[in-house]
This record gives structure tokens, C-alpha cells and sequence, in this order.
């Protein structure tokens, strides 16, 4: 194969490349001993798949919420890579992703160590089979190929450890990053106890018998100030950044050296960046052209680890004001919303009046909010943070208790030596002039 001797060529050969059946590709990597790691996968399955989830038809049916994660999209691990596959019954275009694949190889040959030999088998190969295309699911797909990748040492599902950041699991749900655990055989809770704190400190920071023991004698409130004033942030109630720590702590990922990627990437991809970007633009500026929220925004409550802009509601139509009766009438409340979101309480536009005037209210017509996945703390979440209050509601008042008795024993205690004092005195000078009581020695004498 010395004619191929320009990446056009390479590519122009990927292409033809792809009637090469996917069991036969195993065998031949299997062969010539190629191993990919699962970033590489990451990529050719993040571009594979690109133009059919934000293709206009489908991305229109998305949710707001979703809309938001694939913000985040050109950084996804292979876990949400599956997950639209599979919830949207994607179309996964097998031969787009070996063209790919092949690209990929090309270029990289020489980090492979791959020889001219490879590509005399690879061009018998497609010699052997028609022009027909294969056609298959993408988890059949992946079984067959799945003994060629592997997971690098450093990353997770594919993403370098370091890159698991707050700002990157915005395009990750609670229920997402359990999942993930699920897949790599790891239970992640939403809870763990101090002992559990404790063993993951000692992992991270490589602590001694004797510095667990420390440890040990600590209150949960008191470790987690010692991890932060380490750098290192983390609760007994996982949030999203705890529970890609504790991840890496049961996978046994920390202080591992991570794997380099010295790949080259460079490969003719139909990105459609701009598009997507587009998209996202236009549909924002949609929203804005529908709702045209007056200067009395009405807030929808977005929970925390969310970590979003609140959603703006359209104001409820203006009220109508009517002519003070003699008597102030009271204020005529708007009927309840049905199967609405609590609105804040809406202040009327024009000046108050200095004295009080009735105010009939049209009922306030429920207006579909914006919908968010987990926004709202689900119950065991209030539970959760509940108790994490309590938790410190007690400790509060536990020291508070503290310093009072401690307080109360040292007034008792200036007290009784003032009257000893005072009664001294009054011995000494009318009682018994001279003497001191309880016999005590007159040591200025």
C-alpha cells in the first residue's frame, strides 16, 4: 500500500473501508495487538452520533433542562454518549463510526506502532465483502469491539479525572451519576457515615494509624472543616463533585499516575458545531421574544446543585383597581393556581395609596412553567438537609449550653471568694479584732 501516501488518500481509503464487518475488525486489531482507550471511544462516539441528536426535528422536542446539559456536550463521557442512544432510539450509523475509526488509526499509525502490513490486511479484507453496509445496534456493536478498548489509568468513562468539575457535571443529573457508579460496579449512596468520611480522607491524604485515630475523635462537622481547610470539599450528603469523589475512592483512583494522550485528533469530522450553537441561540432568543417578562418577574424556585439561572414566568395580568368603599373591605385573594408552581407574592405597579383601598384581583391564570428536571429537592433530599441543619442546630446549642455552665461555675465561684473576703475583713477588724476565721494564721503580723 505505498500509493497511499497523502491523509486524503488515508481518509479516501477509510471510506471504503467501512463494508469490513465488525467481528472481522476485532479479529484483525485483536491481531496487531490494537488497544484504543475508552477517550478515544469517547470521541468517535460523540462525533458518530453528533448530527442525529441535535438534528432541528429531534432537539425541538427536547426539554429546556436537556437543552441545557448538551451545553456541555463536546465534554460528555460515554455514559450520557449511551443514554441518548438509548432513550431516543438514536439511529447509530455503524459505518460512520468505522470511517472514523479508521481515520483516527491512520493518523495516529506511528503512536501505534502499526506497520504497512496492517493495511495490506486491511485492503484484502474489504476486497471480500460487497458494497452492502452493516447494520446494527449500537450495544451489539459495542460487545463486539468492547475487547479493544480500555478504561486508561487517570480517567473515568472515558474523561480525565481532573476534568470532572463542577461546571462539567451541570450536564449530569443526581440519578445520572448513580447510573455511572451502577456501571462500574459501584454503589454510590446519597449518605455515607463518618466512619466511611474518615476512610476516604485517609485514602485521599494518605493519613497514618495515628492520624485516623485523631480523626476519629472528630465530629463529622469538624471533618469536613479539616477537609476543606485541606482543599478537599466533601460531605456525608453526596452532592454531585462528592459522588465522583467517592467513585475514585472505591475504584481505588487515587494518587495513580494518569495516562497520557499523545493521540492526534486531526481528523476530517462533519462538525456541527455551528449549528448546534446556532440552535441553542435561536431557541433562546425565542424564549425571550414569548415571555417579554414585564418589571414584576415572577420566579421559579431552582434548586441548588442545579446550579441554573431562574426561570422567568410571565407576569399575571394586571389587577384591577376599584373606588375605596367607606369601609376598607378586605383584600379579596386570587384563586388558587391548579397543579402550578408557588409564585411570590406579586407587588402592584402603580404607588401605594396612603390609606388603604380594597383591591379586587382577577384569578391569576396558571401559566405552564418552564420545565426543569430536578429542580426541586426530591423528599429524601429534605430529608437529608434537615437533618444536616439539626446537626448543626444541636452542635449550636450543645456549645452555647458549654459556655454557660461554664459561666455560671466561675460567677459562683467570684462570688464565694468575695464573701469569704468580706467576711474575713469583718472578722478581723469587729468580730474578733486581730484574728482571722476557721482559725486561719495572720501572716502580715
Amino acid at each position: 500500500m505505498g500509493k497511499l501516501k497523502t491523509r486524503e488518500e488515508y481518509f479516501a481509503f477509510s471510506k471504503r473501508l467501512v463494508v469490513i464487518p465488525t467481528e472481522d475488525i476485532q479479529k484483525l486489531f485483536l491481531k496487531f495487538k490494537v488497544k484504543l482507550p475508552l477517550f478515544v471511544h469517547a470521541f468517535l462516539l460523540r462525533e458518530t452520533i453528533r448530527s442525529k441528536v441535535f438534528e432541528e426535528k429531534l432537539y425541538n422536542t427536547y426539554t429546556d433542562e436537556l437543552k441545557y446539559r448538551l451545553r456541555g456536550y463536546n465534554v460528555f463521557s460515554i455514559y450520557p454518549l449511551e443514554s441518548l442512544i438509548e432513550k431516543y432510539n438514536l439511529d447509530f450509523e455503524l459505518s460512520r463510526y468505522k470511517e472514523l475509526l479508521f481515520d483516527f488509526i491512520f493518523v495516529n499509525m506511528d503512536e501505534m506502532s502499526l506497520k504497512n502490513s496492517f493495511i495490506n490486511d486491511l485492503e484484502q479484507l474489504q476486497h471480500n465483502y460487497a458494497v452492502d453496509l452493516e447494520v446494527m445496534k449500537y450495544s451489539n456493536f459495542y460487545e463486539l469491539l468492547k475487547p479493544v478498548f480500555y478504561e486508561a489509568q487517570g480517567y473515568l468513562d472515558g474523561v480525565k479525572l481532573s476534568e470532572w468539575t463542577d461546571e462539567m457535571l451541570n450536564s449530569y443529573t443526581l440519578g445520572d451519576l448513580k447510573a455511572l457508579g451502577k456501571k462500574y460496579d459501584v454503589n454510590v449512596p446519597r449518605r455515607i457515615n463518618k466512619a466511611k468520611l474518615i476512610e476516604i480522607l485517609a485514602a485521599k491524604f494518605k493519613l497514618t494509624e495515628d492520624e485516623i485515630e485523631l480523626l476519629g475523635k472528630k465530629s463529622v462537622l469538624d471533618l469536613e472543616i479539616y477537609a476543606k481547610e485541606k482543599g478537599f470539599k466533601i460531605s456525608i450528603d453526596l452532592k454531585k463533585q462528592d459522588m465522583i469523589e467517592y467513585m475514585k475512592f472505591d475504584l481505588g483512583m487515587y494518587h495513580k499516575p494518569m495516562e497520557s494522550d499523545s493521540y492526534s485528533y486531526d481528523i476530517p469530522v462533519d462538525s456541527r458545531e455551528d449549528e448546534v450553537t446556532k440552535d441553542i441561540e435561536i431557541e433562546e432568543e425565542v424564549v425571550v421574544e414569548e415571555i417579554q417578562p414585564e418589571p414584576q418577574p415572577v420566579f421559579v424556585p431552582v434548586e441548588e446543585e442545579v446550579e441554573e439561572e431562574p426561570v422567568e414566568l410571565p407576569e399575571p395580568e394586571p389587577i384591577v383597581e376599584v373606588e375605596p368603599e367607606p369601609e376598607p373591605e378586605p383584600v379579596i385573594e386570587p384563586e388558587p393556581i391548579p397543579e402550578s408552581e408557588p409564585v411570590e407574592e406579586v407587588i402592584p405597579e402603580s404607588e401605594p395609596s396612603p390609606q388603604p383601598q380594597p383591591i379586587i384581583s382577577e384569578p391569576v391564570r396558571p401559566v405552564a412553567p418552564t420545565v426543569v428536571e430536578d429542580s426541586l429537592l426530591s423528599g429524601e433530599e429534605k430529608e437529608l438537609l434537615d437533618e444536616k441543619i439539626n446537626q448543626i442546630i444541636k452542635k449550636f446549642y450543645k456549645k452555647r449550653r458549654r459556655r454557660r455552665i461554664t459561666w455560671t461555675i466561675i460567677i459562683v465561684l467570684l462570688a464565694l471568694v468575695l464573701g469569704f473576703v468580706a467576711y474575713s475583713y469583718y472578722y478581723y477588724t469587729i468580730g474578733n479584732p486581730g484574728n482571722l476565721p476557721f482559725g486561719l494564721p495572720v501572716f502580715w503580723n
